[in-house]
């Protein structure tokens, strides 16, 4: 029985994200690689046995269930087991999407350890991922369709989210926001978008911004009407269609208690400002960060 394989990879289409290469190897008791340093992510996923996986001075003990997190540039040490050893599989990775998708799977240079709960499948799509090379499919939009296989696994085994993956998640939110504020979106749409329920969505939105995502919406439709009003000739109703309302009274109504200002009066306002203070940006307009 071979005792281990690996793959090279020569997938550099995407630089979005690019995988390296994979395998998979049962250690002998005591082996290990390292003190070393990496060009890239690299991923070691424990089947059966135990090992220590150190970095920066501190020792994980690991075992079957469990994966491991190496990032560039850092110098680490892994040793299996002398009674036990572990066999693990593993894939090298990197682009510029990487590190989100990995803290969306619960993973950052801050949390190294991976605790599986997808009850088999992340197994199944690495072993997926590395058979694939044994068949010579040597494909890049197969090999990247695979890699990205890998990690809905590892999302849906994911365990607690951190608080960099929930700072992923605002950001994303925040992205979708100002690029479909004009569409009849929904907050549940919001949250499908990203990946996570409305329940979720709307507390990490409080924790974040301390409003809600729909207090959020209404507000950034709001900054943007106001923008309308100052440089733009457009009608009231144009307006309250082109930031997402539904009707002109419900534009009315959220715009005056907002601004303390009906939409005709705001715009007349302006128009009475000098040059300077037109030049301001309004300071109610939420920022994006």
């Amino acid at each position: 029985m071979k005792e281990n394989s690996e793959y090279l990879v020569s997938s550099h289409s995407s630089q979005a994200l690019s995988l390296y290469y994979c395998g998979w190897e049962n250690c002998r008791p005591g082996h290990f690689f390292g003190p070393a340093i990496r060009s890239h992510y690299l991923f070691h996923f424990i089947l059966s046995g135990r090992g220590s996986y150190t970095v920066k001075e501190h020792t994980y003990r690991l075992s079957a269930g469990q994966g491991f997190l190496i990032c560039p540039g850092e110098s680490t040490y892994y040793e299996a087991d002398k009674e036990q050893p572990w066999s693990y599989c593993w894939f090298s990775f990197d682009g510029y999407e990487a590190k989100m998708i990995l803290e969306n799977c619960g993973l950052s240079a801050h949390q190294l350890i991976y605790e599986d709960r997808s009850e088999g499948k992340l197994k199944e799509a690495i072993f997926e991922m590395i058979e694939s090379f044994e068949g010579s499919q040597n494909n890049e939009y197969a090999i990247l369709s695979r890699l990205y296989s890998v990690f809905s696994s590892m999302k849906l085994g994911a365990g607690d989210f951190s608080e960099s993956s929930n700072q992923s998640y605002i950001e994303k939110a925040l992205d979708f926001i100002s690029n479909n504020f004009s569409y009849d979106i929904k907050i549940q749409d919001i949250a499908k978008h990203i990946g996570i329920d409305r329940t979720y969505l709307y507390k990490i939105f409080m924790e974040a911004r301390q409003c809600s995502p729909q207090q959020y919406l209404i507000q950034f439709r709001l900054s943007m009407a106001a923008t309308l009003l100052e440089n733009t000739s457009m009608n009231i109703t144009e307006i309250a269609y082109s930031c997402g309302f539904k009707d002109a009274p419900a534009f009315y109504k959220h715009f005056k208690k907002h601004y303390s200002l009906t939409p005709v009066q705001y715009r007349e306002s302006c128009a009475k400002l000098p040059l300077s203070e037109e030049m301001n940006p309004h300071s109610s307009i939420p920022t994006i960060e």
